[in-house]
């Protein structure tokens, strides 16, 4: 069932047949929500990639791992991400966190949809939208994360919860190395309350994020999940 809020959406914005990128109106545009010729500039990840983040990686990489992957441990079992990071997702993404676009949420969640059953990545009990912190969620009024999470939540018929809370604002992080994000990270989360622990109990949980960098974000709220009771954590983001 759509929110209150998401149904608004509906309503706000006249989305048929327009590009969300460039505003062009083309009848064979549909539910698409992108046109054809900003469709050619949008790159997406191809094999082949790392098994565990989905970097891209040499054909010979070790283990089929990526350099980071081969030297951290993570809380996660596996992230995947259809898009790169640059061009015109990221400008994208950029819109609809910073400039009132909420309904980019329907051709992000669109894409990740189709991109899951596409690699068969839909074995979840729940999934779980990374948090904004309290002070963000009032400036910008939704969680882009959450938007996405319902929306693959519908498609699935698989649960959503916010089950997770930011109890400590962070700095930006665009400008940190990676070191510094993950001490930036480090105990900013925790669960909503003592409740959601049933809600995570032996759950093979899907976590929803804008984007994978470091990881140090996915790393953090997986780490506070599985202390929840969660049985396993994947990550599905829009771009990495």
């Amino acid at each position: 069932m759509k929110s209150y809020f998401e149904s608004l959406l509906e309503i706000l914005y006249p989305e048929k047949n327009t590009c969300f990128f460039c505003g062009t109106y083309d009848e064979e545009i549909q539910d698409r929500y992108i046109c054809a010729d900003c469709e050619k500039n949008v790159r997406r990840i191809v094999p082949p990639v790392c098994l565990r983040c989905s970097k891209p990686v040499e054909p010979d990489s070790p283990a089929g791992l990526c350099t980071d992957c081969r030297l951290s441990s993570w809380n996660f079992e596996m992230c995947r991400s259809p898009f790169c990071y640059e061009g015109l997702i990221k400008k994208g993404i950029y819109m609809f966190k910073y400039h009132n676009k909420p309904y980019f949420y329907k051709f992000f969640g669109k894409s990740l949809a189709g991109y899951m059953k596409s690699i068969c990545y839909t074995d979840f009990d729940l999934i779980v939208p990374v948090p904004l912190h309290r002070s963000k969620m009032r400036k910008r009024g939704f969680n882009q994360s959450k938007l996405v999470a319902s929306y693959i939540s519908r498609d699935f018929s698989i649960p959503m919860a916010e089950v997770l809370r930011r109890i400590r604002k962070t700095p930006k992080q665009s400008e940190m190395s990676r070191e510094e994000r993950r001490a930036n990270m480090e105990d900013a989360f925790s669960l909503k309350n003592e409740k959601m622990a049933d809600l995570l109990k032996e759950k093979t949980v899907l976590l929803v994020d804008d984007v994978f960098t470091t990881g140090s974000t996915a790393d953090e709220c997986s780490k506070v999940l599985k202390q929840g009771g969660a049985d396993k954590v994947y990550v599905i983001t829009i771009a990495r």
